[in-house]
């Protein structure tokens, strides 16, 4: 019996661990960046990083002829695809004309979708710091401390949907992905 305890918690340890990995994080070289503060973090996002992402995102969404589809990000749910073509013009118009400016996010600050200002920009960031998180492209520093030299990500399942959670070595969350990618208040149907 011993045996088959000692067997199960040793399943159930290595199956926690492998629900995790660490992230190290890549060496930014260049100052040409924009930040976005979180409730926990501020985090170094390279310019070119945001430039690459709208240049493949136009190739995509016209593949897809606009569909909110090619977003996970829930705020493009609603919207049909002349829609989703003004917001990304709006964007890449926002984007051409400030991108030698100083642009700083913060998840406290409240942001129209469709201002067109620097708040244009914000689910375009959400939509593509996930995956920035996951391949170590974004420099992390925890709020009044220095930069971390790496984060864990984690995965967590709500209804079938997988989703990461970033975390700071101490716990402290950096970015939820179902805050941004999950109705939480849509009823069943």
């Amino acid at each position: 019996m011993k045996k088959l305890m000692t067997l199960c918690l040793g399943i159930l340890c290595y199956s926690g661990l492998s629900a995790q990995r660490v992230i190290k994080i890549e060496p930014q070289e260049s100052a040409d960046t924009l930040t976005y503060v979180t409730r926990n973090a501020v985090l170094t996002i390279l310019k070119e990083d945001v430039d690459f992402y709208l240049k493949t995102l136009d190739s995509v969404l016209k593949e897809r002829k606009f569909q909110h589809t090619a977003y996970r990000n829930i705020q493009f749910n609603p919207l049909k695809p002349e829609e989703v073509r003004t917001h990304y013009n709006l964007v890449s118009k926002f984007w051409n004309t400030s991108r030698g400016n100083q642009l700083n996010y913060n998840v406290d600050r409240f942001s129209l979708f469709w201002s067109e200002d620097d708040g244009i920009l914000l689910p375009y960031l959400d939509e593509m710091l996930p995956d920035l998180l996951e391949y170590g492209r974004v420099k992390v520093t925890e709020k009044g401390k220095l930069p971390v030299a790496n984060y864990q990500v984690f995965y967590e399942d709500i209804e079938g949907q997988t989703f990461r959670v970033f975390k700071l070595a101490n716990g402290k969350i950096i970015w939820r992905e179902s805050e941004y990618f999950l109705e939480h208040f849509a009823g069943k149907r």
